[in-house]
């Protein structure tokens, strides 16, 4: 309905106000496209930040993902929930028992975290560090 309400408008707006749209609309386009050919030119360049959208996070200088990996005693709760079967609570319960106990001195360890047994444990194992 709104798409039918801005084309009778501009059928029946003056045309400065059509050409003004058209301006608008121009300057619009010539952002995105530059937008684009700066995303295309970080993708060649292999800059691992090309996706806007791929979450980093600094810990003393150093990613807490490294090659695709969650380090149980640095990661923080959005890392921990990129791993399979883990929300916010298991992610949370993950942080509470690495400070009760000093963080994790083994990957097995994280089966002594509340709602985490072998078969989760086995399932994310591969994407898993200390």
């Amino acid at each position: 309905m709104p798409i039918i309400v801005i084309l009778l408008l501009l059928m029946f707006a003056h045309p400065t106000q059509a050409n003004q749209f058209d301006r608008d609309y121009a300057k619009w386009q010539a952002e995105q496209q530059a937008i684009d050919m700066r995303l295309q030119a970080k993708k060649a360049a292999q800059d691992p930040n090309y996706y806007l959208g791929k979450p980093t996070t600094q810990v003393a200088g150093a990613t807490t993902a490294t090659a695709g990996k969650v380090s149980l005693n640095r990661a923080s709760l959005a890392e921990l929930q990129q791993l399979s079967g883990v929300g916010a609570k298991k992610a949370q319960a993950i942080i509470d028992y690495r400070q009760q106990h000093g963080g994790f001195k083994r990957i097995e360890e994280l089966e002594n975290v509340k709602g985490i047994g072998p078969k989760l444990l086995e399932k994310n194992r591969a994407r898993l560090a200390l």
